[in-house]
């Protein structure tokens, strides 16, 4: 079935400033979760998600994030601190855990579209749902990348990343609600944002409406 031309999905911004500024990925979630009908604020949830918050071991160069050479992996935890520089250096979570904490809240309701084609996310969207996403905070492909040792092996990782509300879309525009500035609506150009989209993994996120079949892969 074709993806429709264009959606758009009105629902409230979320700021995650300024007591979580590594907490796009739970504010994003938060907005997600209003959307269909369950509230639950930002700071619930980041103490809800996974977190590994002990700090990341730094090469003989620095301490800046292209020199982390250990830490943890944000596909099982949120790595570091949340809260942002004050509690220690924050990096993010991936869609994994976020998707365990949506389907514990909403049990049986999380729809993990990781790994699928944009269009399924896109038909997502013009179905009435919104998507969590994660992309580059600048929404297009960045060459800044780091790999550190995981407690699983190599983490390649983006002090870039980022997560946002996906809720429309147009043949040129995607329409996002952006945690970091509090906006609704936001305008980006499609092909980046794809891009983007596709360098984090294609990580998405979202969930069923109450009663509706969790589509299958297409």
């Amino acid at each position: 079935m074709p993806v429709a031309s264009h959606a758009l999905l009105h629902v409230a911004p979320q700021s995650q400033l300024p007591a979580l500024p590594n907490g796009c990925e739970v504010t994003s979630l938060s907005m997600l979760l209003a959307a269909v009908g369950y509230r639950v604020d930002n700071l619930t949830l980041a103490a809800l998600q996974p977190t590994n918050s002990a700090q990341p071991i730094f090469g003989p160069r620095g301490h800046l994030f292209s020199d982390i050479v250990r830490w943890g992996d944000p596909n099982d935890s949120f790595v570091g601190a949340v809260a942002g520089h004050r509690y220690g250096i924050g990096y993010g979570i991936y869609h994994r855990p976020l998707t365990r904490l949506a389907d514990h809240l909403l049990p049986g309701r999380a729809i993990d579209l990781t790994g699928r084609p944009f269009d399924d996310v896109l038909a997502q969207v013009a179905n009435g749902t919104p998507v969590v996403t994660w992309v580059t905070s600048q929404f297009k492909p960045t060459d800044n990348w780091v790999t550190w040792a995981g407690p699983h092996g190599p983490v390649h990782a983006t002090e870039d990343e980022h997560t946002v509300l996906l809720v429309g879309f147009d043949r040129q525009y995607v329409y996002v609600n952006n945690p970091l500035t509090n906006s609704a609506g936001q305008r980006l150009n499609r092909d980046l944002f794809v891009s983007s989209w596709k360098q984090l993994g294609r990580q998405a996120l979202s969930i069923t409406q109450a009663g509706a079949r969790i589509p299958t892969p297409t």
